[in-house]
């Protein structure tokens, strides 16, 4: 395997490995904005060409002008296939061209992270360490919530009420700026909400999250997979939304998630003391 080490000034070596895209481009980036994709659209002729981004599309994201929702709406206007996953606590920055070339670096897909910040990164051309890389990231997004053009321009249409707050330093917004970023936060956040409100949308996320925690940690305890899966999904697992009987709503889908996994054969269950020790792992037959 051979690496190359990519330091500052990064847009040119960027520019370069981009520039090489025959199929497809994979890559996470938890911050995107206008500048970063302008970038990589003047590396690229994307037609017939398919993008697969992973970031971290939440409110206060969008509130602080990181991960600007215009900017994804372009890859879907000039890529043939765009996908779009939102994973809260995303912090990996690769990018990935077809299985040939993989770059991990500490860069967004920013004007910041391409052009003005001193960043570094690994570039990598063995195929099988990139179909590995390419995977893993690729599982990342599949953790995530996918979201797709139009709902994508429903978000944009309510950051755009905001953008003239967001050219403004900090300090010369004024209270009534301030109360405008809130309430266009909360709103933002209740329609980012509904689309992982729907059942079966959170069943299939908490079951495709147990099973990654699973094949990622040899075994679990009950415990274990409710703090991890918590902790990867915030989001979903709101404490003060609960049954009657006081039980938290979120636990009760995880259970079920969890069960429904045993049912199918794809994990298995080792009975402990106490059902929060029982120990959870992915079964033989998987393996």
């Amino acid at each position: 395997m051979s690496l190359k080490l990519l330091s500052s000034p990064f847009e040119k070596d960027f520019q370069a490995i981009i520039k090489k895209t025959k199929r497809d481009i994979v890559f996470s980036s938890p911050y995107i904005n206008d500048a970063g994709v302008s970038i990589l659209l003047n590396s690229l002729n994307p037609t017939n060409k398919s993008i697969n981004i992973v970031t971290n599309l939440s409110a206060q994201n969008i509130i602080d002008n990181v991960t600007q929702p215009q900017a994804l709406l372009r890859m879907y206007s000039v890529f043939q296939k765009t996908t779009v996953a939102s994973l809260a606590k995303l912090h990996a920055k690769v990018y990935i061209i077809d299985e040939d070339f993989a770059v991990i670096t500490s860069a967004n897909l920013t004007y910041g992270g391409l052009k003005s910040n001193f960043e570094y990164g690994v570039l990598i051309d063995d195929t099988e360490t990139v179909k590995t890389v390419k995977k893993d990231i690729l599982d990342y997004a599949a953790l995530g919530h996918l979201y797709d053009k139009d709902f994508l321009a429903k978000i944009h249409e309510e950051s755009k009420k905001i953008e003239q707050v967001q050219r403004k330093a900090e300090i010369q917004r004024s209270e009534i700026d301030l109360k405008l970023l809130l309430q266009q936060q909360q709103k933002i956040d209740s329609i980012l909400e509904t689309q992982f409100t729907d059942k079966e949308t959170r069943h299939g996320v908490f079951a495709k999250t147990i099973k990654f925690l699973l094949e990622n940690n040899k075994q679990l305890t009950t415990q274990q997979l409710y703090q991890l899966v918590q902790e990867i999904h915030p989001e979903m697992c709101n404490d003060t939304i609960k049954y009657s009987n006081g039980e938290k709503k979120w636990k009760i889908e995880v259970r079920q998630a969890r069960h429904f996994l045993k049912k199918q054969g794809v994990v298995e269950m080792s009975v402990s003391h106490t059902s929060h020790q029982n120990i959870w792992s992915i079964s033989n037959t998987e393996k």
